[in-house]
């Protein structure tokens, strides 16, 4: 089934489907004076007006709908104007009336114009918002059924107000927002605090076993008043709750509102073990976000209010953040660290979950330190806490790195079923942020062991489920480098340089794998300065953060870019890159620097060593279940002439 979906907004709102295909825009211009008149005879039912009225309305109304249908409404209920015979005509000199000048004017002269009970009611609902129950108001109000029913008549018979439903089953809605805004605008501050108050109280008491759907509703009320305890406390239940659902952008504004509202409430013990336990319950947040340097520097300026808590619980998990945020830099010895001090302290105080955060830190720190024994038995460190207190992220990342870990060791098998748990999981669960997290890491299995195939259909899951920016990112950087070994450079690289200042804005973890995925793109389309530069940078990275797979790999490709433009440089790279692939038993890309370094000596005429060379490539491939390179590397081999 198809479904049209049509919208209006206003011209400086910003959509993010304007590139897309089925999208349509229409903009809608004021109406002309023609326009304006057919509307004005509609309102009125006639045809027959006056000029100076017409001229009077044109003039004033300048083609805005809404304005037309209010003026028209305004004059009326000010007896400015009347029907005789037919005819509408002004029945009143124009300079001896005030005519509001604006649409705000003719809005707020009808809303004074109200009796005051009535007046009072509109200005109360307009605190709830555009829409709001029957219950709601009478429990908000407290007026009698009689009084609340009679004013809410007269809200309906000058149309401010619509009525949907069934009463008393009813809900009440503005007929336009801006008439909510001047309504809410007319209320002295002191009074619109007091409304906020009374409406997140009505809530509470209508709702006591369905709170957590009014979260978000409670958090905005409670913080528009002056109870700001009760509004730091929905503001963190509200920022709880959007992170669960990947609502990442909204999960941020309720921590920055909270954390903003905590500087109002006095120093009491109690309030900084609030602000830590919000700071420290945004770890996901903030990383899905890409936003690791802002949450590092408010985790450092907070360090000394956690540690002064005198609390291992929370000072765990602050720590297991703080240790986060420096793996994301790609400051491992540090991270390992603090992530250890972290995991101590969590186990002593009995809090599973948060050691479960610092062991799944841990384990990606010493992956990317190259480090795959020690990710494989953090995995089940981890799921053994998870045993003791579920967590479905913590249970998720452990998998996703021993799958990562068994593919840079070529051990595929492993490296897919571990994945597949994982994933396995994150759909049972239906959390789309992690079966993208998992599909992409699948997707890097998939492309080392050469079934690109495979590799491209989990890398365009992984952006198909990805909800996030960050989802996206990571995504995407998996798609690109699997199109660029599938055939598709060019289609790689314009992924895979799209997503690169996303990670250069602080995520040097992801950042130095990117521009390795980058530099084997260029060189796979024969663009070998741009891929020697882009080698070199990711190279400069790795060497610096001691990632050692990919001071390797970029080691093996600048060899290969060598080989072909100066065989005289290109023995030193593939030297380093072999003998740090060996230190970390990175055994398939060991094979990859076997073969190139292999490759170089043919050039050199060293047929002896060639063979050698490609022939450790060879049983190292066959022996893993490499898919692809074996066959290069046969085809190569038979190439090479006889010895002698």
């Amino acid at each position: 089934a198809r479904v049209l979906l049509i919208f209006t907004y206003r011209p400086e709102f910003v959509h993010t489907w304007g590139a897309k295909s089925y999208h349509s825009q229409v903009m809608l211009n004021r109406l002309s004076n023609r326009e304006s008149l057919i509307m004005v005879s509609h309102l009125l039912g006639t045809e027959e007006l006056d000029r100076d009225l017409e001229e009077f309305i044109l003039e004033k109304t300048e083609g805005v709908p809404f304005f037309i249908e209010e003026l028209i409404r305004s004059l009326k209920d000010l007896k400015i104007i009347t029907r005789e015979n037919n005819r509408y005509r002004i029945t009143k000199d124009i300079k001896e009336v005030t005519i509001p000048a604006t649409i705000q004017d003719v809005i707020m002269a009808r809303v004074d114009s109200l009796p005051e009970g009535t007046k009072g009611l509109l200005q109360t609902v307009s605190v709830i918002g555009r829409e709001f129950s029957y219950d709601l108001i009478k429990r908000v109000t407290g007026l009698t059924e009689q009084e609340l029913l009679s004013h809410l008549s007269g809200l309906k018979d000058s149309e401010l107000l619509y009525e949907r439903g069934i009463y008393p089953q009813s809900t009440y809605l503005f007929k336009h927002m801006l008439t909510q805004e001047i309504a809410y605008n007319s209320l002295l501050l002191k009074r619109r605090k007091e409304i906020h108050e009374k409406i997140g109280k009505a809530i509470e008491a209508l709702y006591p076993d369905r709170l957590e759907e009014h979260h978000e509703l409670l958090a905005y009320h409670y913080a528009r008043s002056a109870n700001t305890d009760k509004a730091v406390q929905y503001l963190d239940l509200a920022n709880q709750k959007a992170a669960k659902l990947n609502a990442m952008e909204e999960a941020k504004a309720y921590f920055d509102e909270a954390m903003e509202l905590l500087d109002t409430l006095p120093e009491t013990e109690e309030n900084r073990e609030r602000r830590i336990s919000l700071l420290v319950n945004q770890g996901i947040v903030f990383l899905l976000l890409f936003k690791h340097q802002e949450y590092y520097d408010l985790l450092t300026r907070y360090e000394p209010m956690a540690r002064g808590l005198g609390n291992p619980e929370p000072l765990g998990a602050f720590y297991a953040r703080l240790g986060h945020c420096e793996c994301s830099f790609g400051n491992y010895d540090q991270a390992i660290q603090t992530l250890t001090k972290a995991a101590e302290l969590c186990e002593a105080a009995g809090n599973a979950e948060d050691a479960g955060y610092a062991y799944a830190w841990l384990g990606w720190s010493h992956l990317d330190r190259g480090d795959y024994d020690r990710v494989l038995a953090l995995k089940e460190d981890v799921l053994r806490t998870m045993e003791r207190q579920f967590n479905l992220r913590f249970h998720t990342h452990p998998l996703s790195a021993a799958s990562r870990a068994c593919s840079y060791l070529g051990r595929w098998d492993e490296a897919v079923e571990e994945g597949q748990k994982a994933l396995s999981v994150a759909q049972e669960f239906s959390d789309n942020s992690l079966i993208s997290f998992v599909a992409w890491n699948l997707s890097i299995a998939y492309t080392w062991k050469g079934d690109l195939a495979r590799a491209v259909e989990y890398g365009e899951l992984a952006v198909q489920k990805a909800p996030t920016p960050a989802d996206k990112a990571w995504a995407q950087r998996s798609l690109g480098w699997a199109w660029c070994r599938a055939g598709e450079p060019n289609r790689g690289i314009e992924l895979l340089t799209a997503v690169l200042p996303i990670f250069r804005a602080g995520f040097t973890a992801s950042e130095i794998p990117l521009t390795c995925y980058l530099g084997e793109g260029h060189w796979l389309a024969g663009e070998d300065d741009k891929a020697r530069q882009t080698l070199e940078e990711g190279l400069e990275m790795a060497e610096r953060c001691g990632t050692r797979y990919y001071l390797g790999f970029a080691q093996r490709l600048l060899g290969e870019i060598a080989v072909k433009n100066n065989p005289a440089q290109a023995a030193p790279h593939f030297e380093r890159s072999i003998a740090v692939l060996q230190e970390i038993k990175a055994e398939n890309e060991l094979a990859m620097a076997y073969a190139g370094y292999g490759r170089l000596h043919k050039k050199q005429g060293e047929i002896a060593r060639a063979r050698q060379y490609l022939t450790k490539a060879l049983e190292i491939f066959e022996r893993l279940g490499t898919l692809i390179e074996p066959d290069k590397v046969r085809e190569e081999l038979a190439e090479l002439p006889e010895e002698g």
